[in-house]
């Protein structure tokens, strides 16, 4: 058991505050330190060093004559959270601001918190290392950009809650959704808008593999594909129906030919071939009843010779 002491001192205009902590009953501790000594085992030097004590002190009493000085520090960053120290936060978050009547409060549920931490690990936005959990550079945008609301761990306590009570029966579902559904709209209104600040937070770096034959731009590396920045109609990610690779592309682009396996003859039959490009042609076709229409690699077409059997002429 202990006591704790917190006072605030006026000064010239200025509050400056202090605290300390007084120890009233050792408790287990006595027994603590007893093993120690037995089995001369030194403490950890944070757990022994405590508060000073404050002298005693009365409200409005006055200090004359105090020797003062100006002294320079600086603060520690806050710790990276383990696992453990992260769980722990979950299930407290929000806590602060319900009422004791709430029957749920923090992150999930304890079956369900480790899966939201691995969530986040898979989705790129923490990463671990060694024991902790340290947020990736695409998790610290996106915590900067979303609004406040989203990002309060309040309001996914609130929901848990109500999850809760619907469950129960004491709060109807359709008020629950309709909640969130006026919520949603709400953000969509106010947030509809990404600045260009914003929108170049995201913007990923685009690997360039050559230059469209088409138009002259510069092809880059998409999501989906090769693609000409210029949006010229050019397909630079498919000969013959196949995908290309990045390398395949790179090489078509510098006029030089590449191997693609496994293509189908009309029979339905699997064959090699060489691709050797020879400028472009436009295209055109009608799919789904709907017009289709661009610009594609031209080609000469080889075969790979066939690898003698190595059987013995008759």
């Amino acid at each position: 058991m202990y006591e704790t002491v917190k006072a605030e001192f006026s000064c010239n205009g200025h509050t400056f505050a202090v605290s300390g902590k007084s120890v009233t009953h050792n408790g287990w501790k006595s027994f603590e330190d007893s093993f120690k000594r037995s089995f001369k085992i030194s403490g950890n030097q944070e757990e022994e060093k405590e508060e000073k004590k404050l002298p005693e002190l009365s409200e409005g009493q006055a200090f004359d004559h105090v020797q003062t000085k100006v002294s320079e520090h600086f603060t520690s960053p806050p710790k990276h959270f383990t696992e453990d120290l992260l769980l722990s936060a979950m299930e407290r978050a929000g806590a602060e601001d319900m009422g004791d009547d709430v029957e749920r409060k923090g992150l999930g549920t304890p079956a369900t918190r480790a899966d939201i931490i691995e969530k986040l690990v898979k989705d790129g936005v923490v990463k671990r290392e060694k024991k902790q959990i340290i947020p990736t550079e695409d998790g610290m945008k996106l915590i900067t950009v979303l609004p406040d609301v989203v990002k309060s761990p309040k309001l996914t306590a609130d929901w848990e809650n109500a999850l809760t009570l619907v469950a129960k029966g004491e709060l109807p579902m359709e008020d629950f959704m309709a909640d969130i559904e006026n919520m949603v709209s709400e953000l969509i209104h106010t947030y509809h808008e990404v600045s260009d600040e914003q929108k170049k937070m995201f913007a990923q770096e685009q690997a360039a593999l050559g230059v469209c034959p088409n138009c002259g731009g510069q092809v880059v590396k998409g999501k989906f594909g090769a693609y000409c920045v210029k949006k010229c109609g050019m397909n630079v990610s498919r000969v013959m129906g196949a995908a290309l690779t990045d390398a395949q592309v790179k090489d078509m682009l510098a006029g030089k030919k590449i191997l693609l396996k496994g293509l189908k003859s009309k029979a339905g039959k699997p064959y090699d071939a060489y691709i050797i490009p020879s400028g472009t042609e436009e295209y055109h076709y009608t799919k789904d009843g709907a017009e289709k229409s661009g610009v594609q690699f031209k080609f000469v077409m080889e075969f790979p010779k066939k690898k003698p059997s190595g059987g013995k002429k008759k």
